[in-house]
C-alpha cells in the first residue's frame, strides 16, 4: 500500500511540458490508475479517515485527503469487490481523464484521474457511484420538481406580501380612530375639570344667600348675589 501511494505521489510530480503525450495509451497513466483502485478496494472507512487526516496536514495533499474523504463516503454502499471494469481515457482542450470502473456486488465505482495535458499533473483524483438511467432520471426530476416547489412557495410569499398591503391602511385607520377617541375623551374629562370650580362658585352663591337671608329676616328671593369678590 505504501510503496502505491509513492507511486500515486510520483505520478502528479513528473510530468514533460516538452515533449507531446498520447495518454490514451500511456501505460504508466493505466498502471496508476488500477493500483489505486487495487488500494481503495481493500480499504476499510476508518483506515480511509486515518490516511485523510494524515493527508490534510501534508503540503499538496489536498487531492488525497479530497478522494479519503469520498471514499469513506460510499465505501459502506457498495458492497464487496467483484472485479476491474473497463479502463477509458477522454481529452478535452487542455484536461486528460482517466476513469477506471471497479465492480463490486451493490454497485459499482468510478475511479479518476484528471491531469493537465501540457504538463503531465494530476490536478484532482476523484470517486464515485456509478448510477443507471433510471437513477439518474429520477434524481433529475427530483431536482426538477424541488426548484418548481421553490418557485411556487417564492411566488405565494410575494403574494402574501402585496396583499398585507390592503390590510395595513385598515390597522393605521382603526390606530387612528383610537387616537381620535381617547383625544375626545381627554378633551371632555378636561371639560369637567373646568366646570368644577362653576359648580363650588354656585354652592358659595347658596350659602351667602342663606345668611343675608338669615341676618336681615328676609327671603332669598327678595335679593340675587351677582357677583363674589374672593379675598385671599
Amino acid at each position: 500500500m505504501a510503496s502505491v501511494l509513492l507511486c500515486m505521489f510520483a505520478l502528479c510530480s513528473c510530468g514533460n511540458s516538452s515533449d507531446e503525450v498520447n495518454y490514451e495509451q500511456d501505460a504508466n497513466l493505466q498502471a496508476t490508475c488500477v493500483q489505486a483502485a487495487e488500494v481503495l478496494k481493500d480499504m476499510t472507512p476508518d483506515e480511509a479517515a486515518y490516511y485523510q487526516s494524515y493527508y490534510g496536514t501534508q503540503e499538496g495533499g489536498e487531492i488525497y485527503a479530497n478522494l479519503m474523504s469520498q471514499w469513506q463516503e460510499i465505501q459502506p454502499q457498495v458492497g464487496e469487490f467483484v472485479e476491474m471494469k473497463g479502463y477509458t481515457v477522454t481529452k478535452a482542450g487542455k484536461t486528460v481523464s482517466a476513469v477506471q470502473v471497479i465492480a463490486f456486488t451493490e454497485r459499482d465505482v468510478k475511479l479518476t484521474y484528471v491531469l493537465n495535458a501540457n504538463k503531465g499533473e494530476v490536478t484532482a483524483i476523484n470517486v464515485q457511484m456509478v448510477y443507471s438511467l433510471g437513477e439518474t432520471m429520477s434524481k433529475a426530476g427530483l431536482n426538477t420538481m424541488m426548484g418548481i416547489g421553490i418557485v411556487f412557495i417564492i411566488l405565494i410569499l410575494i403574494c402574501l406580501v402585496i396583499y398585507c398591503f390592503n390590510i395595513i391602511p385598515v390597522i393605521q385607520k382603526k390606530f387612528s380612530g383610537k387616537n381620535k377617541a381617547e383625544t375626545k375623551v381627554a378633551i371632555i374629562e378636561k371639560s369637567h375639570d373646568i366646570s368644577e370650580p362653576q359648580t363650588d362658585d354656585l354652592e358659595l352663591v347658596a350659602v351667602i344667600a342663606a345668611a343675608i337671608a338669615m341676618e336681615t329676616g328676609a327671603s332669598t328671593d327678595d335679593f340675587v348675589v351677582r357677583s363674589i369678590k374672593r379675598r385671599y
